[in-house]
C-alpha cells in the first residue's frame, strides 16, 4: 500500500500542492497513477487543510483519508494514512518527486529484516520511506501525535538507509522555482531518476 500526505497547509506554494495541473491533470493525479504503475494497487491519500479542494484532484479508485486532527501536524496525517494498513506502506509526501521503479525495488529489497528503510542518494537521506507492518502498527497507535515526527521514529526503529542511484529522492515541489524545475525535466523528456 501506498499513502500521499497530502494535508498540509501548502503556505510556500500559496494553493494546494496535490491540485498544481502538469499537462492538463493535477500533481496528485498523477502521483497517485504513477504509484498504481509501480505495483501499488491499494492507494491512499491523507487530506488535512483545503480537504475539499484537495479531495477533487485525487484520481477515481484512490481512498481519501480525512485527517480531523489537523492540529496534530504531519504525524497526525501519517497515523490516519497508516490505521488499518495489512502489510508494508510506502510514504510519499505530496511535494515530493515520484520515486523510481529502482528506488521502489531497492527499498523493498531493504525492507527484509527491518522496521522500515529510507532511500539515500551521496549519503544524504531522502524520500519516500517504506514501512514495515509492525512499524506502521506502532505508528497508528501513537499516543500523542503532536510530540511525534516520522524521523525520529524511524531513528529509533534502526531503520535501514538504502543507497540508491535516484537524485530525484532530494527534490521537492515547495516553490515556484521547484515546479518549473521539473517541468523543464518533463520538457526535454529525462527521467527524472536519472544520476
Amino acid at each position: 500500500m501506498a499513502v500521499v500526505l497530502a494535508g498540509g497547509r501548502s503556505f510556500r506554494a500559496h494553493a494546494p500542492k496535490g491540485c498544481r495541473p502538469i499537462e492538463g491533470r493535477p500533481w496528485l493525479y498523477r502521483q497517485c497513477r504513477r504509484l498504481r504503475s509501480r505495483g501499488f494497487a491499494q492507494v491512499r491519500v491523507v487530506l488535512g487543510f483545503s480537504a475539499m479542494n484537495t479531495a477533487r484532484c485525487v484520481p477515481p479508485g484512490v481512498r481519501r483519508i480525512w485527517n480531523r486532527d489537523r492540529a496534530g501536524g504531519p504525524f497526525a496525517s501519517l497515523r490516519a494514512g497508516v490505521r488499518g494498513a495489512h502489510g508494508a506502506v510506502l510514504v510519499v509526501l505530496v511535494d515530493a518527486w515520484p520515486p523510481s521503479s529502482a528506488t521502489i525495488y531497492r527499498l523493498r529489497q531493504g525492507l527484509r529484516g527491518a522496521s522500515a528503510a529510507t532511500p539515500t542518494w551521496r549519503g544524504r537521506g531522502g524520500h519516500p520511506a517504506l514501512l514495515s507492518r509492525d512499524l506502521a502498527s506502532a505508528i497508528a497507535g501513537h499516543a500523542n501525535p503532536a510530540e511525534g515526527r516520522l524521523d525520529r521514529v524511524l531513528a529509533s526503529s534502526g531503520a535501514r538507509r538504502v543507497a540508491v542511484q535516484d537524485r530525484s529522492i532530494r527534490r521537492n515541489m515547495n516553490r515556484r522555482r521547484d515546479w518549473a524545475f521539473y517541468l523543464r525535466y518533463r520538457k526535454l523528456r529525462r527521467p527524472l531518476w536519472t544520476g
